[in-house]
């Protein structure tokens, strides 16, 4: 019997699963750029002064000042031009080869970042792969990258087609190489926790619209819980006002610094809220290339939908996981408004279907199909654009979707088996199901 012959798999990763360094004049890794990696007990101590001296006399006495230079000393190694280019050269750690050919330690760090075991142990180390790139880049730059390296697994492998499995941030890119590519090349699509319109996330933290009455709340998103902790309860006793415009201040400078000239933070804009933010931050000439770039990711993504069932018509799978029922990061000012994973709202990754606001059902006039609908009555799955292959993960958060065996056996299952096309194809999984965290 001849051996079963499977499609590679290509990893489309999020936006912190990619090693990116910046590279010094010798060309050279100079420092690790992303994740950021910074002493925050060292940015504190830059704080102390300003800090005392403004408890002190009760206003600001250089604090704003002080807490916003830090914000783009922090930034600083993926600061961006308003081009939409990087300011310093950046490399993305690649790794140009299956995950058979991968080294221990890397072979670790893929897994950790998804975690593949169980399908490398179907398919084959040779049919794994894991397309590193620079989550601030452009969304065509990043597109680029995964059709040259589309053209190189093919090689190596000898398919004449490739799976994705898109995470996260990835699948907003992979938005970008439909729109410019197309999927000739592509068998199936499994999208896990996609933001494939956006965040609410990214929109509220572009308008500046965080709850700045929630001190540790609101400096949880941005640091460590221990020191949300410690410095909460301080900031609590600042002069009224200096919270809102810390927070402006600092909202300003990250926007400046780092996301108006990411072409991928952009990308992560909600369609509907994208006019009005590109009108703000991109209509000097200065951001004209980027308004141009950006016009057309903007575009692509509002024809998505479209363009993913007219590759379902051609043959092509497209397979969804997604997250509901929780709010978005406390400290945004939508925070409750939005059925979530914490990060991206479920209406984005499914592509439309409707949800309650978190801890709330929908009402019976906001339901259309019994069939589709959550057995808490929270989400309604047939306004999703793909509700026979899209599945439900009630109360799990973004990240640890990596941790939830059922919503990995479905991503697993639609990369190696041809027979599993919709969620009627195993009758052990349903369609909606429970958070689960089994990292070990």
């Amino acid at each position: 019997m001849a051996e079963k012959k499977y499609y590679p798999v290509i990893i489309v990763p999020g936006i912190g699963q990619s090693k990116v360094d910046k590279i010094g004049p010798s060309g050279e890794p100079e420092q690790r750029a992303w994740p950021l990696s910074f002493d925050s007990e060292k940015l504190m101590d830059k704080m102390k002064g300003p800090f005392m001296k403004t408890m002190l006399f009760r206003r600001d006495m250089g604090l704003t000042a002080a807490a916003t230079e830090l914000v783009k000393e922090a930034t600083s190694p993926i600061s961006t031009n308003p081009d939409g280019s990087m300011k310093h050269v950046l490399r993305a750690v690649t790794y140009d080869y299956p995950l058979s050919e991968c080294s221990d330690d890397e072979k670790r760090y893929i897994n950790k970042m998804a975690p593949v075991k169980d399908l490398s142990a179907v398919i084959g180390e040779e049919n794994v792969f894991f397309m590193a790139y620079n989550s601030f880049e452009k969304p065509y730059s990043v597109a680029k990258q995964l059709n040259d390296f589309i053209a190189f697994v093919k090689g190596k492998t000898g398919s004449d087609k490739v799976n994705i499995l898109a995470l996260s941030l990835g699948g907003a890119m992979f938005t970008a190489f439909l729109d410019e590519y197309g999927a000739k090349d592509v068998h199936r699509i499994v999208y896990m926790v996609p933001a494939l319109h956006g965040t609410k996330t990214i929109a509220d933290i572009f308008n500046k619209n965080v709850k700045t009455d929630d001190a540790v709340s609101l400096l949880s998103s941005i640091t460590n819980e221990k020191t949300a902790q410690s410095l909460g309860g301080v900031m609590s006793m600042m002069p009224d006002g200096l919270i809102d415009k810390l927070a402006d201040s600092v909202l300003g400078a990250l926007i400046e610094n780092v996301l108006s000239g990411s072409g991928a933070m952009w990308a992560c804009l909600p369609p509907e809220d994208y006019a009005a933010l590109a009108d703000k931050y991109l209509s000097d000439k200065a951001h004209a290339e980027m308004r141009a770039e950006t016009d057309r990711y903007h575009s692509a993504q509002v024809n998505l939908k479209e363009t993913l069932l007219g590759l379902k018509a051609q043959g092509i799978g497209v397979y969804i996981c997604a997250c509901f029922g929780m709010p978005l990061i406390k400290a945004l000012g939508s925070a409750n408004d939005y059925s979530s994973d914490g990060i991206i709202n479920v209406s984005s990754a499914s592509l439309g279907a409707r949800a309650a606001k978190p801890g709330s059902q929908l009402r019976e006039d906001e339901i259309n199909s019994e069939e589709y609908l959550s057995p808490n009555k929270n989400l309604d799955a047939s306004f999703g654009a793909f509700p026979e292959s899209t599945w439900y993960f009630e109360d799990q958060f973004h990240d640890s979707i990596a941790y939830n065996d059922t919503a990995l056996k479905i991503a697993f299952k639609a990369l190696s088996d041809e027979a599993f096309t919709d969620i009627h194809s195993d009758e052990s999984i349903s369609q909606f199901n429970k958070k689960q965290d089994n990292r070990k």
